[in-house]
């Protein structure tokens, strides 16, 4: 025997240890398609595996470490393997690819040699399972293909561990055929029919309950906010500083220009006995105090509004306290929110891709992420009537849920999932509700 063949030997016996030692598919894929370059020369090889629909799927290709299915080279590699003349190969094959593109009308990838052999992989107990395709610009010869068949006994044997012979068309002959495949399709329709409540879920909230807003009292400027987050709150306490510079600068000049009045008044009175022209000036003169009173009160009672204290008892709630700082505010404009801890509801932002026929008072159950295993129970309240942007900037409808009585009360601010109860449907409808969406406005049926 010569030292070429002995090598040969060696080198086939080495490679059948590794095909037999892969611990994983991933590995066996990776002899397969790069190791059996030690036996025959090839440019590229394909590693295509069984579907569960029958087809031939590339898994695995020499030189590169992951498949991309999208890439023209796979696709048409799969096209190759797939087409009906092609079909359950059962011994090696050499496919001139300029032949079989002349003869489909495919177009054939520029990266791809001109002749390939396709290589049937068979499980000893599960039959056909995939093919290796070895492609080069030069035909494969003979003694080359009775390696490659040695070989793909050895890798079907050794694939044997690994695949799953699963097939759809034959799960559905073997299932649904005859008498047996009537009765589970009668089943099937039964329990579609069966009627259940409709759900959607959507995130919620916990808010508060009709809280007191506390707004501006005309427009100025934030000096400070005097309360935190969640503080308690009494009556009288200062939330609240406007900045009040310019107010108290107005009240200190009506002061003196009411004093000045005031003065000129007096003068007047005590000239006017002797002197019937500065009797005359009297009333003008009374009139301008009158004024001056007026407009002291005014700056007075806006100096005073700088400050605004509470109305209610209850806890605040307050955005970025810091952003405020030196924010300009208008009269009416919401700074802070007073809110009872015990009196709270839902918010609830459903998508309108999630929307569902609801009714008012349907059941809600509420799961918050701080302890979603025990969901407390609402009824719906309200629901408007156009969808709007989420905080999110998703477009939902606005749902307040209530809770019920003899629950623990959630602290405001907590956020979870709400699952909203609607109408009764069936069972089909219940599962196939989107993708009948879906294909409703794909196809625009």
């Amino acid at each position: 025997m010569s030292e070429d063949k002995n090598i040969k030997i060696a080198r086939l016996i080495g490679l059948e240890k590794k095909a037999r030692d892969a611990r994983s598919k991933d590995e066996l894929n990776f002899v397969v398609v790069n190791e059996t370059r030690e036996i025959i020369n090839y440019t590229n090889s394909f590693l295509l595996i069984k579907s569960a629909s029958n087809n031939y799927n590339v898994s695995a290709i020499s030189d590169l470490a992951t498949v991309d299915r999208t890439s023209p080279l796979v696709s048409y590699v799969e096209k190759v393997i797939n087409h009906k003349s092609n079909s359950n190969l059962k011994d090696i094959t050499l496919i001139d690819l300029n032949d079989f593109t002349k003869t489909l009308k495919i177009a054939k990838p520029k990266n791809i040699p001109q002749f390939i052999l396709c290589v049937p992989i068979f499980s000893p107990q599960k039959g056909l399972q995939g093919y290796l395709i070895l492609s080069r610009n030069e035909a494969f010869q003979e003694n080359e293909n009775e390696l490659v068949r040695h070989l793909a006994s050895t890798y079907g044997h050794a694939f044997n561990t690994f695949l799953i012979n699963y097939s759809i068309v034959d799960f559905l002959k073997k299932n649904f055929s005859g008498v047996k495949g009537w009765i589970i399709f009668i089943a099937i329709i039964l329990i579609f029919l069966i009627p259940v409540k409709i759900t959607s879920t959507a995130p919620v909230e916990v808010v508060a309950k009709n809280p007191f807003i506390v707004t501006s009292s005309f427009d100025g400027v934030v000096k400070k906010i005097e309360v935190n987050n969640n503080d308690k709150i009494n009556l009288g306490d200062l939330l609240v500083r406007l900045e009040d510079i310019d107010l108290l600068n107005n009240y200190n000049l009506a002061n003196q220009s009411l004093e000045v009045a005031e003065k000129e008044l007096l003068r007047t009175r005590q000239s006017s006995f002797t002197n019937n022209e500065e009797k005359s000036k009297l009333a003008e003169l009374e009139a301008q105090v009158d004024l001056k009173k007026v407009e002291l009160n005014s700056s007075k009672e806006k100096l005073q509004n700088s400050k605004i204290y509470s109305e209610k008892q209850g806890i605040a709630i307050v955005g970025r306290k810091a952003d405020w700082q030196g924010k300009p505010v208008e009269v009416g404009e919401k700074i802070l929110t007073i809110s009872d801890p015990k009196n709270v509801e839902f918010l609830i932002w459903l998508p309108v891709k999630d929307s569902i026929i609801i009714k008012e008072n349907s059941e809600v159950k509420i799961f918050l992420d701080i302890n979603p295993i025990k969901p407390l129970a609402g009824r719906l309240l309200r629901a408007s009537y156009e969808p709007e942007l989420s905080p999110e900037e998703v477009l939902s409808y606005k749902i307040v849920s209530s809770l019920e009585k003899d629950q623990e009360i959630p602290r405001i601010g907590l956020r979870g999932t709400a699952k909203i109860y609607g109408s009764k449907v069936t069972l089909f409808y219940y599962l196939f509700r989107k993708p009948i969406t879906f294909v409703r406005q794909l196809i625009g049926i």
